[in-house]
């Protein structure tokens, strides 16, 4: 999946998405929760070790 579909799946901003997957910001609890629905995982899957 594209950093672009997951952001618009998501509601959020690309650039955001891209922040995070390069560990440059921190996601919100509620942003943890509107990328897991937008992937179809549990939040705490996205938790894990390596995940975020």
């Amino acid at each position: 999946m594209s950093q672009e579909r997951l952001a618009l799946d998501a509601g959020m901003e690309r650039s955001y998405v891209s922040d995070l997957e390069r560990g440059m910001r921190n996601p919100s609890v509620r942003a943890l929760g509107r990328l897991a629905d937008a992937l179809g995982v549990r939040p705490a899957v996205l938790l894990e070790d390596g995940n975020i």
